[in-house]
């Protein structure tokens, strides 16, 4: 399959912060065009779509990023495919016939270099529902769809100055997807337990409902981190950061209670 689509250009991850899982470029670039079937997309269709963006003028670049790419789950568990369009001057949704399961962000050029020229916090509002981080974006592996000096910079300079901020950047995509698999998952703050199972404080997981214990929190955690292929030795760190606001949470939620009934 990978022939049909040679002009797809695979961006390694920064091995700093990402373990190297020895596929190769094709690999992965096979494993992201069957996911795209896989969501009920023909090829003609999806070589169309590519065909349409690589000769776009207003586009300067565009890839796809996240799971679809980098996480190590298989092709039915992937739940979307993350796409990215960087354009010249004007910001729209383009006349494309865009596959099934593809969800896609638009930046002009000069918005994405403005939010990259703050070296030590590489955060923008575009993602503020989700995946918020694009140093951790641009630090990942990206299969592009359309390429340019623009985007090599880009990638240049992030991986540059992306040690500074990794830790909360990369804490903060992990404690993402954990609530996303949490949410998928309702481990659910209703869920009881079997008789005779061991009482034990039990604290919210930051920005999800679901109860749990510390020894919970951790394996999602670490679970989270596995999927996102993280250094171990970076894994510690953010493992350790999430665990503490876990901790502070819980903290701040017992004094508003007791407040309210002062």
């Amino acid at each position: 399959m990978f022939s049909t689509y040679e002009e797809l250009i695979y961006f390694e991850p920064d091995y700093r912060f990402f373990v190297d899982d020895g596929q190769s470029a094709e690999a992965k670039v096979d494993f992201l065009l069957n996911v795209i079937e896989d969501f009920g997309n023909d090829s003609e269709g999806i070589s169309v779509f590519f065909e349409s963006v690589s000769n776009s003028k207003d586009a300067s670049f565009a890839f796809i990023f996240g799971s679809a790419v980098n996480s190590n789950l298989g092709v039915s568990e992937i739940e979307d495919v993350d796409f990215f369009v960087v354009t010249r001057d004007r910001k729209f949704v383009y006349d494309w016939d865009q596959p099934k399961g593809m969800d896609t962000r638009y930046l002009r050029l000069s918005e994405l270099e403005e939010c990259l020229k703050v070296e030590k916090r590489f955060f923008s509002r575009v993602f503020s529902k989700e995946y918020n981080v694009l140093g951790g974006i641009f630090s990942n592996g990206l299969v592009a769809i359309k390429s340019s000096k623009d985007l090599e910079n880009i990638l240049l300079n992030v991986r540059k100055n992306f040690p500074k901020i990794h830790i909360q950047a990369l804490s903060q995509m992990v404690e993402y997807d954990c609530r996303k698999w949490l949410d998928k998952h309702s481990m659910g703050p209703h869920k009881k337990k079997p008789p005779g199972f061991p009482k034990k404080r039990r604290y919210s997981f930051p920005g999800n409902e679901t109860l749990m214990t510390f020894d919970e929190a951790h394996l999602v955690i670490e679970e989270g981190i596995r999927r996102k292929n993280i250094q171990p030795k970076k894994g510690a760190q953010i493992l350790r950061k999430i665990m503490e606001r876990i901790w502070i949470g819980g903290r701040r939620a017992n004094l508003d209670y007791a407040c309210r009934w002062r």
